[in-house]
């Protein structure tokens, strides 16, 4: 069984038609629509295997456990078939929500949603760091070893080929998707694809894998200048440094648990931690600081099949992470301008507005002291006021150590994305006891912040592609140009301006169409592939030793000389415009 747990404000559902002919019809008073406030709402997925009794049993004590934890005193019961794709026998589901409700309604007022129809619903979720959480409710026994003080060797069987056909059976479904979503993009430019064998997680084709490094190379030019170290840190560590940063019990359930000679350790959900021991490596000195830590790193978080959405919501992502750890307020400060001025700076190079600025204060659960919280509130506070930028107040929603400026931008679908982030936290050096020299030789402790810039790299590659509908700057283009051939006698001249362009331009990203096809066809091609520059060559360019030039977007052919052309990109992929 899977189920993903809401902690919303309220939920509002109502049955509209069957999905299922076998089930029961609803009275007058179950078809009409139902709002629950102040609720935690479960979404349930009961799955082939799945045996009653011990099944109602688990759901009923993990509902109990994480009411408990968010003090929800409303119950809903959601059957939710999109969280699994190996459902059971809808008579099983039944029976095992119809009995969890009745148990549950000794301690809460349970309301169950109909099993079996379509339904509309809309719901508000909290957003504190327990108000979505996902859990797999697995029988006992199950993938689980039986010692008996014996060793056992177990033969297992299986066919290649069949397990080939099953893996094999991953394909993009569109029907569902609008023509600019990025999933369809990313397959008609050959950018990216997902398969069941890695659910969440990208296989990233030569042109998406440009693109990415493309982001990250500019990132590292400007960070150095910056100032700031790149770092790495393991993807595994031992589950005493998760319990120490405070994230083994918030998000224990979220995240990938193996072992290690007995010991638990964690797939990294966050640099954050990684980025305390590299600060503790060596001692620090005032004089070092403000010391910023960036890191470009690789982060896993379990999400349930059902909420997965491309590059958008994935389990494996990278995030653009960087820690700067202060003196004083002061210092705070100054690094925060900093960091706004730097999240401008590279929105603008993407095209990408800024819509509003949001100041997230201390949620629910949180650790730290209350003074701790006071003083970094009002410090992003009067630094927004000092900046003069307007923001409004997003009350409950800060991370659980410390409260965040939120940044979001309007991309050219008039939709509002929440991006970069510069969070303040005075919890993390307290509890990971970090540490630097003062003037007078006595030790302090530091300030730090953490921040991201694109968030999550590949949300940011999903964001940037339907933005620009795939047209994306000619710098960051898979493919740059493309040279096409008029007919078959000009191809030796369409090879000699491809080398020419490659040798003027160290790098360039340029490949040559010259296949017997016609000349619309090869373009029409090319412009699926949302190639920046289309180059034609015919008898009269031969024979003028120029190049026709197509530019994407635009029908209209330019004439030029080849050395001319190759002067102004090479500037336009320079300049990265």
């Amino acid at each position: 069984m899977k189920i993903l747990a809401l902690h919303v404000d309220y939920i509002r559902f109502k049955p509209l038609k069957k999905a299922l002919k076998s089930i029961a019809d609803l009275s007058e008073s179950e078809k009409k629509e139902q709002k629950v406030s102040e609720a935690l709402v479960i979404l349930t997925a009961v799955e082939k295997g799945d045996v009653v009794g011990s099944s109602v049993n688990e759901l009923v004590k993990n509902v109990k456990d994480i009411a408990g934890q968010v003090k929800a005193k409303n119950i809903v019961l959601y059957p939710y078939a999109h969280l699994s794709s190996n459902l059971s026998n809808p008579d099983v589901a039944i029976e095992v929500l119809e009995k969890a409700e009745k148990e549950l309604s000794k301690e809460f007022k349970v309301t169950k949603a109909p099993f079996g129809y379509y339904k509309e619903f809309e719901l508000k979720v909290k957003g504190h760091p327990l108000s979505e959480l996902s859990r797999e409710i697995r029988e006992k026994g199950s993938g689980e070893e039986i010692k008996t003080g014996k060793t056992i060797k177990i033969q297992e069987d299986y066919n290649p080929e069949q397990l080939l056909r099953e893996i094999s059976k991953s394909k993009l479904d569109t029907s569902k998707l609008k023509d600019n979503d990025h999933r369809i993009i990313g397959h008609e430019m050959d950018l990216f694809s997902f398969n069941s064998v890695a659910p969440g997680m990208v296989f990233w084709h030569n042109g998406g894998l440009i693109i990415r490094n493309e982001l990250i190379e500019f990132w590292r030019e400007v960070h150095k200048k910056e100032g700031y170290e790149e770092i790495s840190t393991p993807q595994m560590m031992d589950s005493k440094l998760w319990k120490i940063s405070g994230h083994w019990d918030k998000y224990k359930d979220s995240n990938f648990i193996s072992e290690y000679e007995g010991r638990p350790f964690l797939l990294k959900p966050m640099n954050c931690p990684g980025g305390m021991l590299v600060y503790r490596a060596k001692p620090k000195s005032y004089k070092e600081l403000p010391l910023k830590i960036a890191e470009m790193g690789v982060v896993h978080r379990v999400e349930l099949s059902g909420v997965l959405s491309g590059l958008f919501r994935a389990i494996q992502f990278t995030q653009d992470d960087a820690h700067i750890f202060c003196a004083d307020e002061k210092q705070v400060k100054e690094e925060i301008k900093k960091i706004t001025n730097l999240i401008y700076f590279f929105y603008d190079k993407f095209t990408l507005n800024f819509d509003h600025v949001e100041l997230s204060t201390r949620p629910e659960k949180r650790i730290g002291s209350e003074k701790q919280w006071d003083a970094a509130e009002k410090i992003l506070e009067d630094t927004l006021k000092e900046l003069k930028i307007k923001y409004t107040i997003n009350k409950g929603q800060g991370a659980f150590y410390g409260p965040k400026i939120d940044f979001h931008v309007k991309d050219s679908l008039e939709r509002t994305w929440q991006v970069s982030t510069i969070q303040l936290d005075f919890s993390m050096p307290e509890r990971f006891d970090l540490e630097y020299v003062d003037t007078n030789n006595t030790k302090k402790r530091p300030i730090m912040l953490h921040r991201v810039i694109y968030g999550s790299l590949e949300r940011f590659i999903g964001i940037l592609l339907e933005h620009t509908n795939g047209r994306l700057p000619t710098w960051l283009a898979p493919n740059q140009v493309r040279v096409l051939s008029f007919t078959d006698r000009n191809e030796e001249y369409g090879k000699k301006i491809v080398k020419q362009l490659a040798e003027a331009i160290p790098g360039l990203r340029i490949d040559a169409d010259f296949r017997s096809l016609p000349v619309p066809s090869k373009v029409r091609e090319a412009e699926l592939q949302r190639i920046p520059y289309i180059i034609v060559v015919g008898d009269r360019e031969e024979k003028d030793k120029s190049i026709a030039i197509r530019t994407r977007g635009d029908s209209k052919i330019k004439n030029s000389k080849i050395e001319k052309f190759a002067e102004e990109l090479k500037k336009e992929i320079e300049e990265r415009k």
